[in-house]
C-alpha cells in the first residue's frame, strides 16, 4: 500500500521536513491515544467579498500569540504542544493555524502521533478521483473503533493509503479523505471534537475546505466563531482561548453531533430515530432489547473505555451508577490487564456524607484494599468556598445547579488527576433511565421518555460540561460508558413504563424507585462474586452537590448570599438582561463568569425555570432553583446517627 506524507511541525510552528511512514506494523503495537485540546484559525477565503477574505488576527500571523492562546488551555494536554501554520491554497492564499495540548494515555512516549495532522494524501483509492489532498487536523478525543474504520475503508471502499501513525485520531484524516466529511463523521465511534482545514490547489480549481465536528453526545467541547474584523474564523476546546481574538457576540459551540462548515453552517448527523420520532416506541412490536441484552450492552461499553498504557481508575461516588461501573470493570480490569494491583476509585465527600458512606461500602463488597485502592477526598465547607472563581473560570458557565456539582468534583478531579490519567465514570444513567427524584411527578411512560429525550439533549450544556472541564482541569480523562451510543439506543428501546417510579418506594429506599430497571439489571454478583450492598443499590439518587452532605448546598448558598448586596439583586435585571439572575447564588457566579467571559453570556444554555425540573412537562416540587426540597431522602443506614455529625444541620428540614 501507498504511505500517506505526514507532516509534522515543531514548537515553534516552523514545518519540519516530509517523512513517509509506513503503516507496517505488528499486532502487538498499541495505539496512541490522548484526550487533548485545540486552537485553530482560518481566513475566510469562502466570502464572496473579497474585502473579508483575508483577517489581520494576530492568531494567523504571529507564531508566539498562537502559543500564547494554545497555552491557555495547557492544564488539557501537560505532556507536549504543537504549532502549525500554512496557506489555504498553492499560491498561498488565505492563511490558517492550529494548536495543540497534548494528554498522552496509550503509548505515552510516542511524538509520531503529535497533532496537528498534516497529510498529503496521494491519488489513491475509488473516492479520491484522481486528486490529491492535503488535510490538517487537529482533534479531541478517541476514537474507539479506529482499527474497524480503517479495515472497512480498506476492504470495501479500495483506501490504498498506510496509515503514518499510531494515533486512534488518525483514522479521522484518512475517513475525511476517503469517504468524504459528512460521511466520515457519522462512521466515528467515541467521544471527539475536530477541525480539518483542506487545503485547495489553484492550478486544478480544487477549493479549500474547512470542517469542524462534535461527537453525538457532546462528550468533548467545541466552540467557533469570527475573528474580530469578521474576516475569519477561529475555533477552541474552551472558550478562554477564543478571548481577545474574535467578535463575542459570535460565538457558538458545534452542538453535539453537529458539524460546521463555512457554506452550510451547523447540520445536525446524529438524529436517531428514539430522538428524533416522538411516536418510537419500539416496545409496542415486540422489538424491545431484554434486559440481557441490555446488560450486555453495558459491558461491552465498559470494556471499549479500557484502552490505556498508563494508570486508570474510576469515580465511585456510592451512588448507584459508579458502583455499576465499578462492578463491571472489576473483573475485566484483572482479565484483560493480567494487573493484580489494587485499581485506584476516587470518592468525594464531607465525612459521614452519604456518598463517601456508600463509597466505603462498595469498597468493602469488591473485596476491599486486596483489589481496591480507595482513595477519598474528604473535605469541610470552609476549605472550598475560595475556590469557586478558579472554578467558575474553569467551567466557563453560570448555570448555577451545575456549578454546585462542579465544586466538590473540582476536588474530585484534582485528587485523582495527581494519579491517574483516565477514570472511568458513572454520567448518563440518569437520562436514560429516569434517574432524578422529580420523575416520580410523571403521570404516564410517555411523560417519562419525552422527559428523557429533553435532558439527554442538555448533557452537553450540563453533566459532561461539567465532567469534561473539571477532570480536564487537572489532566484528566474521563470516559463515559453509560452514554456509548449503542448502548444509548438499547436503553431508550427500553418500555418507559419500566421506569415509572414509586413514591412510596423513594421513601422506603426500595424497589419501584427511581432507576429500578437499572437497579435490578446489576443486583445479583459479578463475575468475581461481588455484589452491590442492598442500601447501597436501592439508595435515593443524589446529585454530586447533595450526596457529598446533606446541607452542602444550603451551606453554600448562604456563604455566597453574603457576597452580594440587596442593591445588586434589585438591579440584576438590568446588569443582565439576558439568563438575569433569581437569587444571590445565582448573581454571585454571573458576576464571576462575566469577569472573564464578558459578551459570552449567549452561549451558556442553562436549564429553563433555573433547574432541571423546570422544563418538565408536570409539576413537581422535588427541585427547585434553590436545589432538592427535601433533603432528607438522601439519608441511608450506612451513616452514622444525625446527632453524630459534624456539619449536618437540617437533614430531616426541607429547604425554603
Amino acid at each position: 500500500m501507498l504511505a500517506a506524507t505526514l507532516t509534522r511541525g515543531s514548537r515553534s510552528g516552523a514545518l519540519a521536513a516530509s517523512k513517509n511512514l509506513s503503516l507496517a506494523r505488528s499486532a502487538v503495537q498499541k495505539t496512541a491515544t490522548r484526550s487533548c485540546g485545540l486552537v485553530a484559525a482560518v481566513d475566510n477565503v469562502w466570502s464572496p467579498s473579497p474585502s473579508t477574505t483575508s483577517s489581520n488576527a494576530a492568531i494567523l500571523h504571529d507564531i508566539n500569540v498562537l502559543r500564547q492562546t494554545t497555552s491557555r488551555i495547557v492544564h488539557r494536554g501537560p505532556d507536549g504542544q504543537k504549532l502549525t501554520r500554512g496557506s489555504m491554497s498553492t499560491g498561498g492564499y488565505g492563511k490558517w493555524a492550529m494548536g495543540h495540548q497534548r494528554l498522552a494515555i496509550v503509548d505515552p512516549n510516542s511524538r509520531t502521533a503529535d497533532m496537528p495532522f498534516r497529510f498529503d494524501f496521494h491519488s489513491s483509492g475509488k473516492n479520491m478521483s484522481g486528486d490529491s489532498k492535503v488535510v490538517n487536523l487537529a482533534a479531541n478525543g478517541e476514537i474507539y473503533n479506529h482499527k474497524e474504520l480503517y479495515a472497512e475503508l480498506v476492504n470495501e471502499h479500495g483506501w490504498k493509503i498506510d496509515r503514518g501513525s499510531q494515533s486512534d485520531c488518525e483514522v479521522i484524516g484518512h475517513a475525511y479523505a476517503c469517504l468524504g466529511p459528512e460521511e466520515a463523521v457519522k462512521r466515528l465511534d467515541g467521544m471527539f471534537a475536530f477541525v480539518v482545514f483542506e487545503e485547495g490547489d489553484e492550478a486544478t480549481g480544487k477549493a479549500p475546505r474547512a470542517f469542524a465536528a462534535r461527537d453525538p453526545v457532546g462528550i468533548k467541547p467545541l466552540y467557533y466563531a469570527k475573528t474580530a474584523d469578521g474576516c475569519g474564523y477561529a475555533f477552541a476546546s474552551e472558550l478562554k482561548s477564543l478571548v481577545g481574538h474574535v467578535d463575542t457576540s459570535t460565538v457558538k459551540q458545534v452542538p453535539p453531533g453537529h458539524y460546521w462548515t463555512p457554506e452550510t453552517g451547523l447540520v445536525c448527523y446524529y438524529n436517531p430515530d428514539w430522538l428524533r420520532k416522538d411516536d418510537f416506541a419500539p416496545w409496542e412490536e415486540g422489538k424491545a432489547p431484554s434486559i440481557d441484552e441490555v446488560r450486555e450492552g453495558f459491558n461491552a461499553a465498559v470494556s471499549k473505555r479500557m484502552m490505556a498504557d498508563v494508570d486508570y481508575g474510576f469515580f465511585l461516588s456510592g451512588g448507584v451508577d459508579s458502583c455499576i461501573v465499578s462492578q463491571v470493570l472489576m473483573p475485566r480490569y484483572r482479565a484483560e490487564t493480567g494487573d493484580d494491583r489494587p485499581i485506584p476509585a476516587f470518592t468525594v465527600g464531607m465525612e459521614n456524607s452519604p456518598d463517601v458512606m456508600a463509597a466505603r461500602a462498595m469498597v468493602d463488597a469488591l473485596g476491599g484494599e486486596r483489589h481496591v485502592d480507595h482513595r477519598q477526598r474528604v473535605f469541610t465547607p470552609e476549605e472550598v468556598f475560595n475556590l469557586i472563581p478558579k472554578i467558575i473560570f474553569h467551567m466557563e458557565t453560570y448555570e448555577t445547579e451545575l456549578i454546585r456539582s462542579a465544586i466538590p468534583n473540582w476536588l474530585l478531579a484534582e485528587r485523582a488527576g495527581a494519579d491517574v490519567k483516565m477514570v472511568l465514570t458513572g454520567e448518563g444513567a440518569d437520562e436514560l433511565f429516569a434517574g432524578y427524584l422529580y420523575f416520580m411527578d410523571a403521570e404516564n411512560p410517555r411523560q417519562i421518555q419525552n422527559e428523557l429525550r429533553r435532558i439527554y439533549g442538555m448533557l452537553g450544556d450540563i453533566n459532561l460540561h461539567r465532567t469534561d472541564r473539571m477532570t480536564m482541569a487537572h489532566a484528566l480523562e474521563a470516559r463515559v460508558p453509560f452514554l456509548d451510543t449503542k448502548f444509548t439506543e438499547m436503553a431508550m428501546s427500553v418500555d418507559p413504563a419500566l421506569k415509572i417510579v414509586d413514591k412510596e418506594a423513594v421513601q422506603t429506599n426500595s424497589p419501584g424507585r427511581e432507576k429500578t430497571y437499572l437497579r435490578n439489571m446489576f443486583e445479583g454478583p459479578n463475575e468475581n462474586g461481588h455484589s452491590i450492598p442492598r442500601p447501597v443499590l436501592w439508595r435515593a439518587k443524589a446529585m454530586q452537590c447533595e450526596g457529598v452532605g446533606e446541607d452542602w448546598v444550603s451551606m453554600l448558598q448562604r456563604k455566597v448570599a453574603a457576597e452580594v448586596t440587596d442593591a445588586e439583586m434589585d438591579n440584576a435585571h438590568i446588569t443582565y438582561p439576558l439568563n438575569t439572575p433569581h437569587t444571590k447564588e445565582e448573581l454571585y457566579y454571573r458576576r464571576i463568569f462575566e469577569d472573564h467571559y464578558a459578551g459570552m453570556a449567549h452561549v451558556v444554555n442553562a436549564w429553563e425555570g433555573g433547574c432541571r425540573a423546570g422544563g418538565a412537562a408536570w409539576e413537581s416540587d422535588a427541585y427547585t432553583r434553590t436545589g432538592l426540597n427535601n433533603v432528607g431522602v438522601l439519608s441511608h443506614s450506612l451513616q452514622e446517627p444525625i446527632a453524630a455529625r459534624a456539619f449536618s444541620t437540617s437533614t430531616n428540614a426541607r429547604r425554603t
